[in-house]
């Protein structure tokens, strides 16, 4: 009879052990699929704000036809953090590189 009760008790015993770490597995997963959920989407709304920023800013230059070295450098910054893949960049589409290629066509503006 005691080999009977301990052996219930026994497969009792470790089912629960396994249902609890299963548990435990499950909620590490889910926590950690719903973080990296949030920072798509944030990841996502910089993508637009870069996107954004460097759309209007070559489009200005291009329409004045020129640009100064510097600003030609920060755009650069820009684009390559917006379109290289992670983890330096968000990785953008391409959407911004033929305005690249514009403003690398823009006349350097020299006067100070």
């Amino acid at each position: 009879m005691k080999e009977i009760l301990y052996s219930i008790l026994g497969g009792a015993t470790g089912a629960a052990i396994v249902t609890g770490a299963i548990t435990l597995i499950q909620f590490f997963v889910n926590r950690k699929d719903k973080r990296d959920g949030k920072e798509n989407v944030q990841n996502k709304a910089l993508r637009y704000i870069m996107l954004y920023i460097i759309q209007e800013r070559a489009k200005q230059h291009i329409k004045d036809q020129r640009i100064t070295l510097e600003e030609r450098r920060s755009l650069h910054h820009w684009h390559r953090l917006y379109h290289d893949k992670e983890p330096k960049g968000l990785g953008g589409n391409g959407d911004a590189d033929v305005l690249m290629q514009e403003v690398d066509c823009l006349p350097l503006d020299t006067d100070d």
